[in-house]
């Protein structure tokens, strides 16, 4: 399959916010494209719907996993700049 520059816009008055934020979400990882063939190669090819919830789940899993490690790394820098401090003013404090 070739890559296409076709944009498509989706006009509608009938978008819930839940669903307005799930498609700004996807929008933002720049993966709605993704995400709208996933949907649509679904109601081509239907498989058991509990295939499909499986696969949702794994889905959000992984963006919660994500979620948590970044949170990690935030607190993990944090944690080192704090200590690199403490380390400072334990030598300033030694050299006195």
């Amino acid at each position: 399959m070739s890559e296409r520059q076709n944009a498509f816009t989706i006009k509608t008055n009938t978008l819930s916010d839940e669903v307005y934020d799930i498609l700004a979400k996807y929008a933002k990882s720049r993966k709605l494209g993704d995400y709208i063939s996933s949907l649509i190669v679904c109601d081509l090819h239907p498989v058991s719907t509990n295939q499909v919830e499986t696969g949702h789940r794994t889905e959000q899993l992984l963006e919660h996993i994500n979620a948590e490690l970044q949170e990690l790394k935030q607190l993990l820098q944090a944690n080192e700049f704090a200590g690199k401090r403490e380390d400072y003013r334990k030598s300033r404090h030694q050299r006195r």
